[in-house]
């Protein structure tokens, strides 16, 4: 028997189908190729620069040598349910059914999009979105229908049209997916917004999915959530970024029982569970640590590149988040402006990895002062030198 396995005839068929329906993420390659260079200016990252609470650290730590180092119950520990279900009531003034512990909001958005959504059904999703929306959709064989949140004149904000919305309802449609704050516009959506969305999904009977990872990063406004206004919400939040452990991979899902004992059934069978060292450390501490100072910390952040980037790129105040989305400079193109913020070591996002159009890019400011000036200067010196 010949053992080179490397002689072996590939089959070209060997994956599965909707694999050929999935993009590699943009944002992915960024990251490999920020390994290729020496000292880059990352403006790319997608989570908070700071480390956890030292509270938060000592709990986790606590949890560890305590032994809770075993599986919870799926719906993780009834305890941080209660809180969680308690903290949305207090905050909104509806109480969820039912809540679950998922791992992350990513582990939400895959169970959620696997309960609620067949092959055919369609749903709705906002242009310019995270990339995973689109890609989970094409795992579970569902259509994505697009609704612009682009500014509809120049200078304005980004925001939801309902009309649009309304139009691109079908009889196959089921899910109206929010993103506020957004990623990676860091647009925040108002009341009104939110009431009208809400009527259109209720109206419509359908189920509204609620991304809510930055509600901790609201700079001019009052967070809201389709949870006190959606007859069907499946909200999705989560610790990660509020509190800087996006590796400790721990999100919640609250909404309608039968919606979540479904995602419950289907984390049996895949995350099984969130970490649970790591779920006693948030109900012991994460309630009352106060992270006010990083989010006014990136508020003034927020003003220091809206405030000192070039005029070309029209950047207009982010409402929430730590993205901003710049717009090109006129006449270049996504791929060609990313090339030149390379050959000036500065990493960003193309727009069109979260769109269909490509005139804007994608800029985090979760870093520290000097790289966020070093990346300001670079972006301004473009702005310059470019036709």
């Amino acid at each position: 028997m010949n053992g080179n396995f490397s002689s072996v005839q590939e089959d070209p068929n060997v994956l599965a189908e909707r694999m050929s329906r999935i993009e590699p993420s943009g944002i992915r390659r960024i990251f490999e190729l920020m390994t290729t260079m020496d000292d880059p200016i990352n403006l790319s990252i997608g989570q908070p620069h700071f480390d956890p609470p030292e509270a938060l650290i000592e709990a986790a730590c606590r949890a560890i040598r305590a032994g809770k180092n075993r599986y919870t119950v799926t719906q993780g520990l009834p305890a941080l349910n209660q809180r969680l279900l308690f903290d949305v009531a207090r905050r909104f003034g509806r109480r969820p059914d039912s809540c679950l512990i998922t791992a992350g909001v990513s582990g939400g958005l895959v169970l959620s999009f696997l309960a609620l959504l067949d092959p055919g059904d369609e749903i709705l999703l906002p242009d310019p979105g995270f990339m995973m929306y689109r890609n989970l959709a094409a795992v579970v064989g569902a259509v994505p229908r697009f609704y612009s949140t682009y500014p509809r004149t120049p200078g304005g904000r980004f925001q939801i049209d309902a009309l649009e919305i309304e139009a691109k309802i079908t009889d196959r449609t089921r899910v109206l997916f929010l993103n506020s704050p957004s990623n990676p516009t860091g647009a925040v959506l108002s009341l009104d917004e939110i009431k009208v969305a809400c009527e259109i999904a209720n109206r419509r009977g359908l189920v509204v999915i609620s991304d809510e990872i930055y509600d901790s990063f609201v700079y001019d406004s009052e967070f809201h959530s389709p949870v006190s206004h959606a007859e069907q919400c499946v909200q999705l939040g989560g610790f990660s970024k509020t509190y800087g452990v996006p590796g400790w991979r721990m999100g919640y899902a609250t909404g309608p029982q039968k919606i979540l004992d479904a995602m419950k059934t289907l984390q049996q069978f895949s995350f099984v569970c969130a970490p649970a060292p790591f779920q006693h450390a948030l109900l012991e501490a994460a309630f009352d640590v106060d992270m006010g100072p990083h989010i006014v910390d990136y508020q003034r952040r927020r003003d220091l590149i809206t405030a000192q980037l070039h005029p070309r790129y029209a950047l207009r105040p982010p409402e929430g988040s730590f993205y901003a989305f710049p717009q090109l400079p006129k006449g270049q193109k996504g791929a060609d402006f990313l090339q030149h913020a390379i050959d000036k070591n500065l990493l960003i996002v193309p727009g069109n990895a979260f769109s269909a159009r490509d005139t804007h890019f994608r800029l985090s400011f979760a870093a520290d002062d000097a790289t966020l000036a070093r990346g300001i200067t670079a972006l301004n010196q473009l702005a310059i030198e470019l036709p």
